[in-house]
C-alpha cells in the first residue's frame, strides 16, 4: 500500500512539474510573442526610381528548407525523426545553396523561402550575412513568417528559438519592397510556436507598367482547407488589383499545392498534396509549372530516388499580360533540401 502511495505521489510530482513547464512555455511564449503590421514597407527609396526598358526577365524561386533538410535528413514533423541536423551538415546545405546563386548570377529574381535569419533548427547559421557577399548586384529583402522565442516541440527535444521567412532577390533596383500579413495563424496560445504567413513583394518600375514579384510560402498541414483558402483569397486580390492598374505580376514559391495539370503518382493517401483548379484564379491568369520534376519529397525517411515519395508543389502564376517562355525544374536529386528550384523566363506583352 505504501509502495502505490510513493508512485501515486511521485506520478502527482511529475504531472505537476509538467504543468508547470507547460504554463512557463505559453506565458513566455505571450509575453515574447511577434506581432506583424497588415502592411510593412521593407525598401528605404533614397531618391527616384530608375525606368528599366527590360521586357523579358528570369526567375528562380526556392524553398531551402532552412538547410537543415537535404538529402541524408528527416524531419518528426513529417513522420520522420530528426528534429536537428549536424552544424556541418547544415554547413553543407548552405554552401550547397550558394554556389547554386553564384553559379546562375545571370538570373533576375531569386525568390526563397525558409530562410533562417538566428535558429536552433539551422544550428545559429546566418545565410543572409553569406549570401550578401554574393549579392553584390542585387537588392535583398527579408520578411518574418516565423518568430517564436522557443518551440517547445517536440518535448523531449524542442526546436527552441526559431526565425526565419522569405528572402527576395531582385538585380533590378525596385522602387518599393512590402512585407503583408495573411493574418491565418492558428489561435491562441498555438500562434505562439508556430508560422504567422505573409507575402513579401518587390516592384520594378518599367516603361509603360510595373513589374510585381512576389515571393509566396503558404500554408500546410491544413485539413480543412480554410488557411489555404483565405490566403488565396488575399493573395488574388492584391495580384487581381495591380492587374487591373495596368501591371504585371509574377507569384512564385512554395505553394503546398499542387498546380491543376499536375497527376500525382503512387502516393499514400496520408501524403496526397491538396491541388488547385484552373477556377481558382481570375480569367486570363496562368498556372506555370514543370510538372515532369519533382519539387518537393517527404521527410519521413532520408532521401530514396527509389522508395522517397515525390510531389509538385513549388511553381508559379502569372497575370494574362505576361507570355512564359519556359518553366523547368532544376534537377538536384535533393541534395541541399526537401524542395528543388524552379526556373521561370518570361516577357512581358
Amino acid at each position: 500500500m505504501k509502495s502505490i502511495f510513493k508512485v501515486f505521489k511521485i506520478c502527482l510530482f511529475l504531472g505537476a512539474c509538467f504543468g508547470f513547464y507547460v504554463m512557463g512555455v505559453i506565458a513566455f511564449g505571450t509575453i515574447t510573442e511577434h506581432n506583424f503590421e497588415d502592411k510593412i514597407s521593407l525598401h528605404d527609396l533614397v531618391s527616384p526610381p530608375v525606368v528599366f526598358l527590360d521586357s523579358t526577365f528570369e526567375f528562380i524561386t526556392w524553398n531551402v528548407g532552412f538547410f537543415g533538410l537535404g538529402e541524408e535528413s528527416d524531419f518528426f514533423y513529417d513522420g520522420g525523426n530528426d528534429v536537428f541536423q549536424t552544424k556541418k551538415t547544415v554547413q553543407k546545405n548552405m554552401k550547397g545553396a550558394l554556389s547554386f546563386i553564384n553559379d546562375n548570377s545571370s538570373i533576375d529574381f531569386f525568390l526563397f523561402q525558409e530562410v533562417d535569419s538566428f535558429s536552433w533548427r539551422s544550428q545559429k547559421q546566418d545565410f543572409l550575412a553569406e549570401v550578401s557577399h554574393l549579392g553584390e548586384g542585387y537588392q535583398s529583402h527579408f520578411g518574418l513568417n516565423y518568430a517564436s522565442t522557443f518551440v517547445p516541440i517536440p518535448i523531449s527535444n524542442p526546436m527552441g528559438p526559431t526565425y526565419g521567412g522569405l528572402f527576395s532577390m531582385s538585380k533590378f533596383e525596385v522602387s518599393d519592397a512590402f512585407r503583408y500579413d495573411l493574418r491565418t495563424e492558428s489561435v491562441w496560445p498555438k500562434r505562439l510556436f508556430f508560422l504567422k504567413r505573409c507575402f513579401l513583394t518587390q516592384r520594378v518600375k518599367l516603361k509603360d507598367k510595373d513589374l510585381v514579384v512576389v515571393n509566396i510560402h503558404n500554408s500546410a498541414y491544413d485539413k480543412s482547407g480554410e488557411k489555404k483558402n483565405k490566403e488565396m483569397y488575399q493573395l488574388l486580390a492584391f495580384a487581381q488589383a495591380e492587374f487591373e492598374q495596368g501591371n504585371a505580376v509574377v507569384i512564385g514559391g512554395d505553394w503546398n499545392q499542387s498546380p491543376p495539370n499536375y497527376e500525382p503518382k503512387e502516393m499514400p493517401v496520408d501524403f496526397l498534396n491538396a491541388r488547385f483548379s484552373n477556377t481558382d484564379i481570375p480569367e486570363g491568369w496562368k498556372w506555370v509549372a514543370d510538372v515532369a520534376t519533382p519539387t518537393n519529397r517527404k521527410l519521413d525517411k532520408p532521401y530514396s530516388k527509389e522508395f522517397s515519395h515525390t510531389s509538385v508543389i513549388d511553381h508559379f502564376l502569372v497575370s494574362p499580360n505576361v507570355n512564359v517562355d519556359s518553366v523547368a525544374v532544376v534537377n538536384m536529386n535533393f541534395a541541399y533540401s526537401d524542395h528543388q528550384p524552379v526556373y521561370l523566363k518570361v516577357t512581358l506583352k
